[in-house]
C-alpha cells in the first residue's frame, strides 16, 4: 500500500473499528482515539506490517497526536 495520511488514517479506523470521521482532526491526542496502551501497541505493529514501516519506541515516546503519528510514520 502507499502510505499517505488518508491512507494510514482509513486503515487505524478498521483496525479499531471506528468511523474514519474520529480520526479527521490531527490535533487529537492518541490517548482520546485509543483509550487502552495495549491497543495502541498492536496498531503500531499492525501499521508497521501494512505499510512496511519499522518504528523504534523512541520514535513513539513523544507522540501524542494523531497529525504527529502520521508524521513519524512517514
Amino acid at each position: 500500500h502507499s502510505m499517505n495520511r488518508d491512507s494510514v488514517k482509513a486503515f487505524m479506523a478498521k483496525q479499531l473499528n471506528i468511523p474514519v470521521t474520529k480520526l479527521a482532526d490531527e490535533s487529537s491526542n492518541l490517548t482520546d482515539i485509543v483509550h487502552e496502551s495495549f491497543i495502541l501497541i498492536e496498531l503500531v505493529i499492525a501499521l508497521q506490517e501494512e505499510f512496511k514501516v519499522r518504528l523504534v519506541q523512541e520514535d513513539l515516546q513523544e507522540v501524542k497526536t494523531l497529525g504527529h503519528l502520521l508524521d513519524v510514520l512517514q
